[in-house]
């Protein structure tokens, strides 16, 4: 926590320059008032370059960790300059902080984000956070995960039927098996890894590979977004 902070020297270059809608006008404050914010002081000196008249820091360098903070501070004192940004900045986090870039996306209202982090959250990620998930984004997320297990069952039918290379048993055996260990929401670049054969396998054996991995493809395509099991507006 930021104690003491000259509450003025905020309003002033907040509210005064329209950068922030999140404090009322300076002319509501004295020189003297301080209030106590609840982020640090490297959060709030990041948030002040986009308030200040002056070049904005350079957010790919910024750790995960402090990204993460800085996003929630511009929401909450809606510094519009920042947010825009961090948004953009949160998705480039994807894969790796997959789950923190769905909550906050969620509490936030950006469901283009909500969709491209949901198919990355695993059932580990949740496990290791269990206590810090809202029940209603778990629930929605089971929801999601069954529906896409559900899609995944009927895309491996689509497998190709009488292929009559020797190879092709041992190739098809082995992508099931690859299948069945992806973890979390299978998506279209997961897929592409796991549904192909050698690079030195026969003609017919990488075509079958290709309908395979399209027909799987057209299948789980049909698998509702994140949104559709939320409570988010639609």
């Amino acid at each position: 926590m930021s104690k003491g902070f000259p509450f003025l020297y905020f309003a002033k270059t907040s509210s005064g320059t329209g950068a922030s809608g999140g404090f009322p006008p300076a002319d509501f404050a004295s020189a003297n008032e301080h209030i106590d914010l609840t982020e640090d002081s490297l959060t709030l000196e990041l948030m002040f370059h986009f308030i200040y008249p002056r070049s904005q820091p350079r957010l790919e360098k910024t750790t995960f960790e402090a990204l993460a903070r800085l996003a929630e501070a511009v929401e909450k004192y809606q510094v519009y300059p920042a947010m825009q940004l961090c948004n953009i900045y949160m998705e480039k986090a994807l894969p790796g902080h997959a789950l923190d870039v769905l909550k906050y996306s969620l509490r936030h209202g950006y469901p283009e984000l909500v969709n491209r982090a949901a198919p990355y959250v695993t059932l580990a990620n949740l496990s290791a956070e269990w206590n810090s998930v809202p029940p209603d984004l778990l629930y929605a997320w089971l929801r999601y995960y069954d529906s896409w297990n559900a899609s995944i069952r009927e895309a491996s039918l689509t497998a190709p039927h009488g292929h009559k290379c020797a190879n092709w048993l041992e190739y098809q055996r082995k992508i099931f098996s690859a299948l069945g260990e992806l973890t979390g929401i299978k998506n279209d670049e997961s897929i592409s890894t796991v549904i192909t054969v050698p690079h030195f396998a026969a003609i017919c054996c990488k075509d079958d590979a290709n309908r395979w991995q399209k027909a799987f493809m057209d299948k789980i395509r049909d698998v509702p977004p994140f949104t559709k099991f939320t409570m988010f507006p639609r």
